[in-house]
Protein backbone atom coordinates (compact mmCIF):
# COMPACT_ATOMS: atom_id res chain seq x y z
CA UNK A 1 0.00 0.00 0.00
CA UNK A 2 2.43 2.87 1.13
CA UNK A 3 4.40 1.37 -2.37
CA UNK A 4 1.25 2.56 -4.34
CA UNK A 5 0.97 5.48 -2.42
CA UNK A 6 4.62 6.49 -3.11
CA UNK A 7 4.14 5.73 -7.30
CA UNK A 8 0.87 7.85 -7.19
CA UNK A 9 2.82 11.06 -5.57
CA UNK A 10 5.47 10.57 -7.87
CA UNK A 11 3.57 10.76 -10.74
CA UNK A 12 1.57 13.51 -9.56
CA UNK A 13 4.37 15.46 -8.91
CA UNK A 14 6.06 14.75 -12.50
CA UNK A 15 2.53 16.27 -14.14
CA UNK A 16 2.36 19.69 -11.43
CA UNK A 17 6.28 20.09 -12.71
CA UNK A 18 5.47 19.53 -16.47
CA UNK A 19 2.26 21.88 -16.07
CA UNK A 20 4.77 24.50 -14.95
CA UNK A 21 7.44 24.30 -17.02
CA UNK A 22 4.60 24.48 -20.14
CA UNK A 23 3.12 28.08 -18.12
CA UNK A 24 6.88 29.25 -17.84
CA UNK A 25 7.76 29.14 -21.10
CA UNK A 26 4.27 30.65 -21.65
CA UNK A 27 4.79 34.15 -19.66
CA UNK A 28 5.17 36.31 -22.78
CA UNK A 29 1.77 35.92 -23.83
CA UNK A 30 0.04 36.12 -20.56
CA UNK A 31 0.30 38.85 -17.88
CA UNK A 32 4.16 38.86 -17.54
CA UNK A 33 4.93 39.82 -20.89
CA UNK A 34 5.91 43.53 -19.90
CA UNK A 35 8.03 42.03 -17.62
CA UNK A 36 10.04 40.42 -20.42
CA UNK A 37 9.68 43.06 -22.21
CA UNK A 38 12.06 45.61 -19.63
CA UNK A 39 14.04 43.03 -19.19
CA UNK A 40 15.10 42.71 -22.72
CA UNK A 41 15.31 46.41 -22.87
CA UNK A 42 17.80 46.91 -19.72
CA UNK A 43 21.11 47.06 -19.70
CA UNK A 44 23.15 44.31 -17.27
CA UNK A 45 23.20 45.45 -13.25
CA UNK A 46 19.66 48.18 -14.28
CA UNK A 47 17.00 47.99 -12.96
CA UNK A 48 13.68 46.38 -15.35
CA UNK A 49 12.10 49.66 -16.83
CA UNK A 50 8.32 49.81 -16.51
CA UNK A 51 6.12 50.61 -20.19
CA UNK A 52 4.89 53.86 -18.89
CA UNK A 53 8.85 54.91 -18.96
CA UNK A 54 8.84 53.64 -22.37
CA UNK A 55 7.68 55.22 -25.93
CA UNK A 56 7.19 52.73 -28.85
CA UNK A 57 8.94 54.51 -31.54
CA UNK A 58 9.30 52.24 -34.70
CA UNK A 59 12.10 54.77 -36.05
CA UNK A 60 14.26 53.27 -33.68
CA UNK A 61 16.89 51.07 -35.15
CA UNK A 62 18.67 49.54 -32.10
CA UNK A 63 17.36 47.37 -29.68
CA UNK A 64 19.72 49.21 -26.88
CA UNK A 65 17.89 51.97 -27.39
CA UNK A 66 15.04 53.73 -26.51
CA UNK A 67 13.32 56.71 -26.33
CA UNK A 68 11.21 58.09 -22.73
CA UNK A 69 8.01 59.08 -22.77
CA UNK A 70 8.97 62.19 -22.02
CA UNK A 71 11.45 62.66 -24.74
CA UNK A 72 10.94 64.41 -28.03
CA UNK A 73 14.12 64.48 -29.61
CA UNK A 74 16.57 62.24 -27.78
CA UNK A 75 17.27 58.80 -27.14
CA UNK A 76 18.47 56.81 -24.35
CA UNK A 77 21.37 53.79 -25.04
CA UNK A 78 23.41 51.29 -23.21
CA UNK A 79 25.51 51.32 -26.09
CA UNK A 80 26.43 53.71 -29.38
CA UNK A 81 23.73 52.55 -31.64
CA UNK A 82 25.69 52.51 -35.30
CA UNK A 83 24.02 51.31 -38.48
CA UNK A 84 25.87 48.70 -40.32
CA UNK A 85 26.93 50.37 -44.03
CA UNK A 86 25.27 48.25 -46.60
CA UNK A 87 25.01 48.30 -50.79
CA UNK A 88 22.13 46.51 -52.65
CA UNK A 89 21.01 46.10 -56.40
CA UNK A 90 18.69 48.10 -57.12
CA UNK A 91 17.91 48.76 -61.24
CA UNK A 92 14.62 51.00 -60.62
CA UNK A 93 14.71 54.47 -61.79
CA UNK A 94 16.57 56.09 -64.95
CA UNK A 95 19.66 56.90 -62.99
CA UNK A 96 21.73 54.25 -62.07
CA UNK A 97 22.25 53.75 -58.46
CA UNK A 98 25.96 54.32 -58.80
CA UNK A 99 27.53 57.18 -56.52
CA UNK A 100 30.80 59.18 -57.88
CA UNK A 101 33.14 60.98 -55.85
CA UNK A 102 36.24 62.66 -57.25
CA UNK A 103 39.69 63.32 -55.81
CA UNK A 104 41.91 65.09 -57.83
CA UNK A 105 45.61 64.75 -56.04
CA UNK A 106 46.41 63.06 -52.29
CA UNK A 107 45.95 64.66 -49.20
CA UNK A 108 44.69 63.17 -45.61
CA UNK A 109 40.54 61.71 -45.82
CA UNK A 110 38.98 63.78 -42.76
CA UNK A 111 36.56 63.06 -41.20
CA UNK A 112 33.54 64.97 -42.16
CA UNK A 113 34.92 63.13 -45.51
CA UNK A 114 34.52 59.77 -43.56
CA UNK A 115 30.92 60.88 -42.62
CA UNK A 116 30.18 61.92 -45.99
CA UNK A 117 30.73 58.67 -47.89
CA UNK A 118 29.38 56.33 -44.51
CA UNK A 119 26.60 58.20 -44.76
CA UNK A 120 25.79 57.00 -48.87
CA UNK A 121 25.55 53.33 -47.44
CA UNK A 122 23.86 53.76 -44.45
CA UNK A 123 20.82 56.20 -45.39
CA UNK A 124 20.61 55.46 -49.02
CA UNK A 125 22.64 51.85 -49.94
CA UNK A 126 24.21 52.40 -54.05
CA UNK A 127 24.83 49.29 -55.94
CA UNK A 128 28.32 50.87 -56.12
CA UNK A 129 30.55 53.53 -54.90
CA UNK A 130 33.23 54.36 -57.56
CA UNK A 131 36.06 56.97 -56.09
CA UNK A 132 37.47 58.54 -58.82
CA UNK A 133 40.93 59.33 -58.42
CA UNK A 134 43.60 61.39 -60.40
CA UNK A 135 46.84 61.09 -58.11
CA UNK A 136 47.25 59.02 -54.96
CA UNK A 137 44.30 59.39 -53.97
CA UNK A 138 43.03 59.86 -50.12
CA UNK A 139 45.60 59.04 -46.81
CA UNK A 140 44.82 58.13 -43.30
CA UNK A 141 43.48 56.00 -41.19
CA UNK A 142 40.00 56.78 -42.26
CA UNK A 143 40.41 56.50 -45.92
CA UNK A 144 42.04 52.57 -44.76
CA UNK A 145 38.44 51.79 -42.52
CA UNK A 146 36.28 53.18 -45.10
CA UNK A 147 37.95 50.48 -47.73
CA UNK A 148 37.40 47.97 -44.93
CA UNK A 149 33.43 49.43 -44.16
CA UNK A 150 31.92 49.53 -47.77
CA UNK A 151 31.64 46.23 -49.19
CA UNK A 152 30.98 47.64 -52.57
CA UNK A 153 33.67 51.04 -53.02
CA UNK A 154 35.77 50.76 -55.89
CA UNK A 155 38.92 52.74 -56.70
CA UNK A 156 38.64 54.31 -60.18
CA UNK A 157 41.96 55.87 -61.76
CA UNK A 158 41.35 58.64 -64.50
CA UNK A 159 42.96 61.69 -65.64
CA UNK A 160 41.30 64.79 -64.62
CA UNK A 161 40.96 67.17 -67.58
CA UNK A 162 42.93 70.21 -67.54
CA UNK A 163 41.46 71.65 -70.79
CA UNK A 164 38.03 71.99 -72.54
CA UNK A 165 37.21 72.76 -76.25
CA UNK A 166 41.15 73.56 -75.97
CA UNK A 167 40.70 76.42 -73.17
CA UNK A 168 42.57 76.00 -69.90
CA UNK A 169 40.67 75.56 -66.78
CA UNK A 170 42.27 77.74 -64.22
CA UNK A 171 41.78 76.32 -61.05
CA UNK A 172 41.11 72.54 -59.02
CA UNK A 173 37.16 73.75 -58.89
CA UNK A 174 36.76 73.87 -62.40
CA UNK A 175 38.61 70.54 -63.06
CA UNK A 176 36.52 69.19 -60.67
CA UNK A 177 33.25 70.38 -62.51
CA UNK A 178 34.03 69.40 -66.01
CA UNK A 179 35.20 66.08 -64.55
CA UNK A 180 31.29 65.70 -62.87
CA UNK A 181 29.69 66.57 -65.62
CA UNK A 182 31.80 64.09 -68.34
CA UNK A 183 31.71 61.33 -65.59
CA UNK A 184 27.80 61.31 -65.33
CA UNK A 185 26.79 62.45 -68.72
CA UNK A 186 29.20 59.30 -70.06
CA UNK A 187 28.16 56.74 -67.13
CA UNK A 188 24.84 58.73 -65.46
CA UNK A 189 24.50 58.15 -61.15
CA UNK A 190 24.49 60.15 -58.55
CA UNK A 191 27.62 62.61 -57.86
CA UNK A 192 28.31 63.82 -54.22
CA UNK A 193 31.15 66.43 -52.94
CA UNK A 194 32.76 64.71 -49.84
CA UNK A 195 31.02 67.07 -47.66
CA UNK A 196 27.67 66.19 -48.80
CA UNK A 197 25.81 64.27 -45.70
CA UNK A 198 23.21 61.69 -47.32
CA UNK A 199 20.34 61.81 -44.87
CA UNK A 200 17.70 59.23 -46.56
CA UNK A 201 17.32 56.92 -49.66
CA UNK A 202 17.84 59.50 -52.70
CA UNK A 203 15.40 56.60 -55.15
CA UNK A 204 12.34 59.14 -55.59
CA UNK A 205 15.26 61.65 -57.42
CA UNK A 206 16.48 58.63 -59.61
CA UNK A 207 13.32 58.86 -61.64
CA UNK A 208 14.35 61.98 -63.03
CA UNK A 209 16.44 62.72 -66.36
CA UNK A 210 18.28 64.94 -64.21
CA UNK A 211 18.35 66.35 -60.53
CA UNK A 212 20.14 69.44 -58.88
CA UNK A 213 19.60 71.47 -55.95
CA UNK A 214 19.06 74.96 -55.56
CA UNK A 215 21.77 76.26 -53.57
CA UNK A 216 20.80 80.20 -53.12
CA UNK A 217 24.33 80.86 -54.13
CA UNK A 218 27.27 78.56 -54.06
CA UNK A 219 27.64 74.77 -53.86
CA UNK A 220 26.22 72.74 -56.33
CA UNK A 221 27.45 69.01 -54.70
CA UNK A 222 25.22 67.15 -55.84
CA UNK A 223 23.66 66.13 -58.99
CA UNK A 224 21.35 62.73 -60.43
CA UNK A 225 21.94 61.94 -64.01
CA UNK A 226 20.59 59.28 -66.56
CA UNK A 227 23.29 58.60 -69.04
CA UNK A 228 23.61 61.02 -71.95
CA UNK A 229 21.53 63.39 -70.48
CA UNK A 230 20.51 66.75 -72.60
CA UNK A 231 20.96 69.12 -69.25
CA UNK A 232 24.49 67.73 -68.88
CA UNK A 233 25.51 68.13 -72.59
CA UNK A 234 24.20 71.97 -72.36
CA UNK A 235 25.91 72.22 -69.26
CA UNK A 236 29.27 71.06 -71.27
CA UNK A 237 29.03 73.03 -74.44
CA UNK A 238 28.70 76.10 -72.84
CA UNK A 239 32.29 75.96 -71.69
CA UNK A 240 33.02 76.36 -75.25
CA UNK A 241 32.71 80.11 -74.47
CA UNK A 242 34.88 79.65 -71.41
CA UNK A 243 36.59 82.89 -71.73
CA UNK A 244 33.45 85.53 -73.26
CA UNK A 245 31.84 84.57 -70.04
CA UNK A 246 32.87 84.63 -66.48
CA UNK A 247 35.65 82.09 -65.76
CA UNK A 248 34.84 81.39 -62.65
CA UNK A 249 33.94 77.85 -61.24
CA UNK A 250 30.68 79.93 -59.44
CA UNK A 251 29.20 80.59 -62.78
CA UNK A 252 30.01 76.75 -64.33
CA UNK A 253 28.76 75.01 -61.07
CA UNK A 254 26.53 77.06 -59.89
CA UNK A 255 25.15 79.96 -61.45
CA UNK A 256 24.51 78.80 -65.73
CA UNK A 257 22.91 75.61 -64.06
CA UNK A 258 20.26 77.31 -62.08
CA UNK A 259 19.52 79.96 -64.72
CA UNK A 260 19.27 76.96 -67.70
CA UNK A 261 16.91 75.39 -65.30
CA UNK A 262 14.74 78.02 -65.73
CA UNK A 263 15.10 79.42 -68.85
CA UNK A 264 15.45 76.28 -71.33
CA UNK A 265 12.28 74.41 -70.48
CA UNK A 266 12.78 72.19 -73.29
CA UNK A 267 15.61 70.12 -70.92
CA UNK A 268 14.00 67.50 -68.42
CA UNK A 269 15.27 68.77 -65.34
CA UNK A 270 13.92 68.29 -61.75
CA UNK A 271 14.91 70.70 -58.87
CA UNK A 272 15.00 70.58 -55.39
CA UNK A 273 14.55 74.09 -53.86
CA UNK A 274 15.56 73.44 -50.39
CA UNK A 275 16.17 69.70 -49.68
CA UNK A 276 19.38 69.52 -51.73
CA UNK A 277 21.56 72.17 -50.48
CA UNK A 278 19.62 73.89 -47.71
CA UNK A 279 20.66 75.19 -45.08
CA UNK A 280 23.79 76.85 -46.67
CA UNK A 281 25.86 79.02 -44.52
CA UNK A 282 26.22 81.47 -48.39
CA UNK A 283 22.98 82.16 -48.00
CA UNK A 284 21.54 81.58 -44.24
CA UNK A 285 24.40 83.68 -42.96
CA UNK A 286 24.37 81.55 -39.88
CA UNK A 287 27.05 78.24 -39.15
CA UNK A 288 25.01 75.11 -39.51
CA UNK A 289 28.00 74.39 -36.77
CA UNK A 290 25.58 76.68 -34.16
CA UNK A 291 22.15 76.65 -36.06
CA UNK A 292 19.82 74.04 -35.51
CA UNK A 293 17.21 73.94 -39.18
CA UNK A 294 14.78 71.27 -39.49
CA UNK A 295 16.13 68.89 -42.08
CA UNK A 296 13.14 66.26 -41.74
CA UNK A 297 12.24 66.78 -45.56
CA UNK A 298 16.29 67.13 -46.25
CA UNK A 299 17.96 64.57 -48.86
CA UNK A 300 21.27 65.91 -47.77
CA UNK A 301 23.06 68.89 -46.15
CA UNK A 302 26.12 70.37 -48.02
CA UNK A 303 28.35 71.55 -45.31
CA UNK A 304 30.75 73.48 -46.59
CA UNK A 305 33.81 73.96 -43.99
CA UNK A 306 35.18 76.84 -45.83
CA UNK A 307 32.34 78.73 -44.82
CA UNK A 308 32.64 77.21 -41.33
CA UNK A 309 36.91 77.71 -40.86
CA UNK A 310 35.55 79.27 -37.80
CA UNK A 311 34.39 76.21 -36.23
CA UNK A 312 36.91 74.10 -38.25
CA UNK A 313 37.14 71.59 -35.34
CA UNK A 314 33.78 71.01 -35.12
CA UNK A 315 34.35 68.92 -38.30
CA UNK A 316 36.95 66.37 -36.88
CA UNK A 317 34.79 65.61 -34.00
CA UNK A 318 33.88 61.27 -33.90
CA UNK A 319 30.55 59.58 -32.81
CA UNK A 320 31.14 60.15 -29.45
CA UNK A 321 31.40 63.86 -29.30
CA UNK A 322 28.67 64.57 -32.04
CA UNK A 323 25.94 62.37 -30.39
CA UNK A 324 25.32 65.29 -27.91
CA UNK A 325 25.98 68.20 -30.16
CA UNK A 326 22.83 70.24 -30.90
CA UNK A 327 23.37 71.77 -34.36
CA UNK A 328 22.43 71.02 -37.96
CA UNK A 329 25.21 69.05 -38.28
CA UNK A 330 25.32 67.79 -35.17
CA UNK A 331 21.73 66.24 -36.50
CA UNK A 332 23.28 65.42 -40.30
CA UNK A 333 26.03 63.44 -38.64
CA UNK A 334 24.18 61.23 -36.17
CA UNK A 335 22.14 60.32 -39.19
CA UNK A 336 25.03 59.22 -40.46
CA UNK A 337 26.43 57.37 -37.64
CA UNK A 338 23.03 56.11 -35.54
CA UNK A 339 20.37 56.58 -38.49
CA UNK A 340 18.49 59.09 -36.17
CA UNK A 341 18.94 62.71 -35.54
CA UNK A 342 17.74 62.55 -31.88
CA UNK A 343 21.14 63.16 -29.22
CA UNK A 344 21.91 60.01 -28.18
CA UNK A 345 22.72 59.61 -24.62
CA UNK A 346 24.13 56.62 -22.79
CA UNK A 347 22.83 54.85 -20.00
CA UNK A 348 23.68 56.79 -16.93
CA UNK A 349 23.60 60.46 -18.32
CA UNK A 350 19.52 60.60 -17.79
CA UNK A 351 19.90 63.54 -15.67
CA UNK A 352 22.04 65.51 -18.21
CA UNK A 353 19.30 64.32 -21.22
CA UNK A 354 17.56 67.06 -23.02
CA UNK A 355 15.48 67.62 -26.50
CA UNK A 356 17.18 69.33 -29.15
CA UNK A 357 16.42 73.23 -29.44
CA UNK A 358 13.38 74.15 -31.89
CA UNK A 359 14.21 73.84 -35.57
CA UNK A 360 14.04 76.77 -37.71
CA UNK A 361 12.12 76.61 -41.25
CA UNK A 362 14.38 76.81 -44.53
CA UNK A 363 13.13 79.96 -46.00
CA UNK A 364 13.93 80.14 -49.61
CA UNK A 365 16.03 82.69 -51.14
CA UNK A 366 17.22 83.83 -54.56
CA UNK A 367 20.32 84.82 -55.83
CA UNK A 368 20.99 88.16 -57.30
CA UNK A 369 22.45 87.06 -60.61
CA UNK A 370 19.16 85.25 -61.25
CA UNK A 371 16.48 87.67 -59.61
CA UNK A 372 15.30 89.14 -62.74
CA UNK A 373 14.44 85.39 -64.27
CA UNK A 374 12.97 84.05 -61.58
CA UNK A 375 10.74 88.02 -60.93
CA UNK A 376 8.82 86.53 -64.01
CA UNK A 377 7.96 83.52 -63.22
CA UNK A 378 4.89 82.77 -61.62
CA UNK A 379 6.03 79.99 -59.36
CA UNK A 380 8.75 82.44 -58.07
CA UNK A 381 6.65 85.44 -56.68
CA UNK A 382 6.11 84.39 -53.21
CA UNK A 383 10.55 83.91 -52.80
CA UNK A 384 12.41 86.09 -50.35
CA UNK A 385 14.33 88.11 -53.05
CA UNK A 386 17.72 89.22 -51.42
CA UNK A 387 20.74 91.18 -53.34
CA UNK A 388 23.95 88.95 -52.02
CA UNK A 389 27.11 90.15 -53.02
CA UNK A 390 29.53 87.32 -54.24
CA UNK A 391 33.46 87.99 -55.37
Amino acid sequence: MNQRVKIICFLLLCVFLCWSAFNVTDFEGTRFEHVFADLRTSSKGQQPRTQTEVVNDEKLNSPNCIKPANADSYIICDQLPFQKPACRNNTNGLVPNIVHYIWIGNGTLKMYHYISMLSVVTNHKPDKVLFHIDGAGPQGDLWLKLIEQIPCLEIRKFEAPTHIYGKKLNDIYMRTDVARFQILHQQGGIYLDSDVIVLKSLDPLRKFPFTMGYNGVKGNGAFLAAPNSPFLEELLNGYKDLYKKESRALYFGCIRPRTLSLTRKDLPIHVEETSMHRPNGWVEKESIVISSYDLSDNYMLHIHPRNNKKYKGFFEWGADKIRVHDSSYGAAARASFFGTRDLVFLRGEESLARDRKPRKPIILVAHDTIRKSEENLPEFRDLTIVKNKHS
